[in-house]
């Protein structure tokens, strides 16, 4: 007797519907396999770009920092500046430095802007220079507003925040704005007493002065 097994209907059905799946799960694993070797070319090329500006930009700096001359270093530190990164961060202030010594307060400060410093030092520094161009092109406003960011990023620091506020004071004495001169000063006697013994400037006497005129007014 022949043996019979007809696959029942819903048997059938099941195996096709097993199938349907498959072969879209394939089509789904087959785009996921590209879009991530997508994002894998993607940050490959991304790192590629990155090392290879971070190269240039430190060899340019590296080159301006042995420079002989003062105008080859600036052109140098100029270059390494617009390659960004890190290098060209510091390379941007080391021109701004540069710019700023030629008077170039305008200049000095778009490179000035350029320069994001993690050092705490360093960053003080960028606003404090930069507060010094706004005063050589008076505008003492932003020069303020410069210092008193200058003074953040120094973070409390012995020898940079009194030497700032110094300058801030200078600047309110500019403005006629004596109370807030004696404030800086103020700050400085109080907070920072042996900054103000160790250096030849008497802060006492210029505080008594800005208190005394802002007293008169």
């Amino acid at each position: 007797m022949e043996k019979n097994n007809p696959t029942p209907a819903a048997q059938v059905d099941e195996s096709e519907d097993i199938l349907a799946k498959a072969r879209a799960n394939k089509k789904t694993i087959m785009w996921l396999s590209i879009a991530a070797f997508v994002i894998i070319i993607g940050a490959f090329v991304w790192i590629l770009v990155a090392q290879s500006g971070s190269r240039k930009a430190d060899e340019l700096a590296a080159r301006a920092d042995a420079a002989a001359g003062d105008s080859i270093a600036l052109a140098l530190y100029q270059q390494a500046a617009e390659a960004g990164y890190k290098s060209g961060h510091r390379a941007a202030a080391e021109a701004a430095i540069r710019l700023y010594q030629d008077g170039k307060y305008e200049e000095a400060i778009k490179y000035l802007d350029k320069a994001s410093l993690d050092d705490k030092i360093a960053a003080a520094g960028v606003y404090t220079l930069k507060g010094d161009c706004y005063v050589n092109l008076e505008k003492y406003s932003d020069a303020i507003s410069c210092y008193k960011k200058a003074v953040s990023k120094a973070d409390k620091n012995p020898e940079i925040v009194p030497f700032i506020l110094v300058k801030e004071a200078n600047v309110y004495r500019a403005q006629a704005d004596y109370a807030a001169e004696a404030k800086c000063y103020k700050t400085i006697i109080d907070e920072y007493p042996t900054y103000a013994r160790g250096i030849s400037t008497d802060i006492k006497k210029y505080y008594q002065r800005a208190l005394a005129a802002s007293q008169a007014k």
